[in-house]
């Protein structure tokens, strides 16, 4: 779908796709979401974990 010019453009992230203001509202929130939760386990990892543990401990902190 071509870009509404009733609209303003979009910014940040996947910008070029075209939906919803609302529906792009609660694309940010959740991506904002997932970035803290991964800041937080980044942060609480000790220094010797691998990106398995990361993963691992990620997905689970993401489920709960």
């Amino acid at each position: 779908m071509p870009h509404d010019p009733r609209q303003p453009p979009a910014d940040g992230p996947a910008a070029e796709l075209d939906m919803p203001p609302e529906r792009r509202s609660a694309a940010k929130a959740h991506a904002a979401l997932l970035s803290e939760t991964a800041r937080r386990v980044a942060a609480e990892l000790p220094l010797a974990a691998d990106v398995d543990d990361f993963r691992r401990i990620l997905i689970a902190e993401a489920r709960s």
